[in-house]
């Protein structure tokens, strides 16, 4: 008998193992969408869907000519619901799996942006890895029906340009689901997202669709020009690409960029920053905390126009490090006064790292202060470090003149 009812039992469990999932869904079920748009519509929430159409984007040997993303869009009191009723126009339900891109029209961030957090974060398919953007001056639908060059797919070339810009020239920062979560639930930072612009004729770009990124130079571009400052869960306004680099400098975001160090005779000298790193330290000085930044570059020479310099002689080097340093201090320290003078929010999280050395202190800051930020004293270092000088020795522009 016993056996009998072990039988049975092992019947039981495999017959469950062999159950399947009981929510899939076919491919020709779904429209994967890569990239979503949230907007205001009077009192309810616009969302538009960037979905791929696999016939176009399926053979590469035989592209084509239509495009390859199609959007849907749809209006309703919740976020979830909008997603749900674009099955009015779209023949297969959006899935969200895949996402690249969130587009928040500039208008919704105004207003506040929690309720797409929480509307994403429980959605069970979503997944955290995409980037957001702020649509600037425009609406998250328009920026998602514009037709871009090189990559086939929009929110694609979006994510693309997003990951290499923040590798190679640190105007602009990458968000993602997780970090802007954090950032929101924590009081002593306030978020940041990049923002995306559309330059150009966006009516006769979104008319012309694909036949519009044919031209050799396409009717509209989408551009991340700078970052969008927040304060809890609502956008105040912009910082520029100056301020943004030194945002990243000080956030310790900064990959590889390009500048310059002026030279005291005239004219300027280019450099390339192979490496960087940005140390940030509290220490306690009469009572008050003080921050004190450092930043370390490793730089290559990449371009001349000082006809004084001489890049085989020492003290020339150590002129145009000391030039980069001076550079390097003003964008930070011009960067944190903008924010302070324009928008009092602690995007830089001074008000965390003062939290984290010395608790009791900060404390005590906030329970007499409104906002610690605006008073707190910050100290800015910088070390460039010359490792090369390029292919040429010297300036052949200064041997032609000699």
């Amino acid at each position: 008998m016993k056996q009998t009812i072990h039988l049975f039992f092992v019947w039981g469990l495999i017959a469950l193992l062999l159950g399947g999932c009981w929510d899939r869904k076919e491919l020709n079920e779904l429209g994967i969408a890569i990239g979503i748009g949230v907007d205001m519509k009077g009192e309810q929430y616009e969302v538009t869907a960037q979905v791929v159409i696999p016939s176009a984007v399926a053979s590469k040997s035989s592209p084509s000519s239509g495009s390859p993303v199609v959007t849907y869009q749809a209006t309703a009191p919740t976020i979830q619901e909008a997603i749900q009723k674009m099955t009015d126009t779209s023949p297969r339900s959006i899935y969200l799996s895949h996402i690249r891109m969130l587009i928040l029209g500039e208008e919704y961030a105004r207003r506040g942006i929690s309720d797409v957090i929480e509307a994403l974060m429980r959605e069970p398919f979503t997944r955290s890895d995409f980037y957001i953007a702020i649509a600037k001056n425009n609406k998250a639908s328009t920026i998602l029906k514009i037709p871009t060059s090189l990559e086939k797919l929009p929110a694609n070339k979006m994510f693309a340009s997003l990951d290499t810009l923040t590798k190679t020239w640190a105007p602009a920062t990458k968000v993602t689901m997780d970090q802007l979560l954090s950032d929101l639930n924590n009081p002593d930072i306030q978020s940041t997202l990049p923002a995306l612009e559309a330059v150009g004729d966006t009516e006769a770009s979104i008319e012309k669709g694909e036949d519009d990124t044919k031209s050799i130079s396409p009717g509209t571009i989408l551009r991340f020009s700078g970052i969008g400052v927040f304060q809890k869960d609502r956008l105040l306004g912009w910082i520029n690409e100056r301020d943004s680099k030194g945002f990243n400098y000080i956030r310790d975001e900064v990959d590889s960029t390009t500048g310059h160090a002026d030279c005291q005779g005239g004219g300027n000298i280019a450099l390339l920053t192979l490496s960087s790193e940005t140390k940030k330290k509290v220490i306690i000085r009469d009572g008050e905390p003080v921050i004190l930044i450092s930043v370390t570059n490793n730089s290559t020479v990449r371009e001349v126009n000082c006809q004084h310099m001489k890049l085989s002689s020492m003290a020339d080097i150590k002129e145009i490090e000391a030039a980069s340093n001076e550079k390097i201090v003003e964008i930070l320290k011009h960067s944190v006064e903008t924010v302070r003078r324009k928008f009092k929010s602690d995007i830089f999280g001074f008000g965390q790292l003062v939290h984290q050395s010395k608790p009791k202190l900060w404390k005590k800051l906030k329970e007499e202060k409104e906002n610690p930020f605006m008073d707190l004293q910050i100290e800015y270092k910088a070390e460039t470090k010359i490792k090369k000088i390029g292919s040429l020795f010297e300036s052949f522009q200064k041997q032609m003149k000699e």
